[in-house]
């Protein structure tokens, strides 16, 4: 299953709300965020630490008590694998899960008072954060009235997933849950009796009875609340592994099509290389052609005015050469008679 997440936390003095929107606002490195990712992170209110802190100040009461709780910081998310970065249904903003968010938490506190919201989108799991003055509508600041006391908690967890997490198909967290409440005897007897826990005596069950903790019960309690939490979180993990695999598997996936389709493109490179080295070495055999006809011009041209030169020295010589006068016939000669 995957559940709707809320956690809140209390700012007390300026100093805490600057460290915590430093990391928000991503104006120190965040080994945990992909900074090519960072530029799809969205919010409303301020966006820098500076103008975040000016406007809590703005929204404060001229007196504050000492100890006071100047903000608060809300963190709304969902299971990883609610996500279909992680296998789920929903998009990065949670199919309105986000948006839904904002409108219960301005409705809660009012829309003055929700000064800054930024949806980190380049983490592993996208989740809201909100920066909230905790001021009445009879503009007292008091924190206690909306986060005091267990009854409040609990009533605020089970507002928020009826307007926003039930939507969208996610859970609610168990109310009273039996990974915090179980009975530590119960996780203890089954210790015993693999050998891991301490050997309680007599005397550690009677000073147990009037109130008080010997070392060796305090060391078999401590045990079997460990052993408790973490059979509590194992389902958890193992839907967390399951999910990281299935995230893993996705994009090995996508891994592969892409070495795909790079060594189809790779393919495509070398039969262009290839068509090239072709036209280049036909161009080369191309100009040396040229060059041959260009030499074989020139030389007909050299032979033409070879020919053109004996020619014009035939007729010069022609002329300068005078013709033989020829002798008369004897029958063609005067007579006297």
């Amino acid at each position: 299953m995957t559940y709707a997440i809320l956690r809140t936390k209390k700012l007390k003095s300026f100093g805490a709300v600057a460290r915590s929107a430093r990391h928000t606002f991503r104006e120190q490195p965040t080994p945990n965020a992909d900074p090519e990712l960072s530029q799809f992170n969205r919010g409303t209110g301020a966006k820098t630490t500076a103008k975040l802190v000016e406007a809590l100040k703005k929204g404060l009461p001229e007196k504050l008590r000492a100890g006071s709780v100047l903000c608060i910081e809300y963190m709304i998310s969902a299971s990883p694998e609610a996500f279909k970065r992680h296998g789920g249904k929903l998009d990065d903003l949670g199919d309105g899960y986000f948006n839904d968010a904002l409108r219960w938490l301005r409705k809660k506190h009012g829309k003055e008072n929700v000064i800054a919201t930024t949806v980190h989108l380049d983490e592993r799991t996208p989740h809201l954060v909100a920066y909230v003055v905790p001021r009445t509508k009879d503009g007292r600041l008091s924190c206690r009235d909306f986060l005091g006391g267990p009854a409040k908690l609990k009533a605020m967890q089970s507002d928020f997933y009826e307007v926003c997490g039930k939507p969208c198909g996610l859970e609610r967290g168990i109310e009273g849950s039996k990974a915090k409440h179980q009975e530590l005897k119960q996780f203890y007897g089954a210790l015993v009796g693999s050998g891991e826990a301490p050997k309680l005596e007599a005397r550690d069950y009677a000073a147990a009875a009037i109130g008080i903790k010997t070392a060796t019960w305090r060391k078999a309690e401590a045990l079997a609340k460990s052993h408790s939490q973490a059979a509590a979180v194992a389902p958890t993990m193992k839907k967390s592994f399951a999910s990281r695999q299935r995230a893993l598997h996705k994009k090995a996936e996508q891994l592969s099509e892409r070495l795909h389709v790079f060594e189809h493109k790779r393919l495509l490179l070398k039969q262009a290389e290839s068509g090239l080295e072709v036209r280049a070495n036909a161009l080369v055999e191309r100009e040396r052609a040229v060059s041959a006809s260009e030499l074989n011009v020139l030389a007909l041209e050299t032979e033409r005015d070879a020919f053109e030169r004996r020619i014009e020295i035939l007729e010069a010589s022609q002329k300068n050469h005078k013709a033989p006068i020829r002798g008369l016939k004897y029958e063609s000669s005067h007579t006297l008679g």
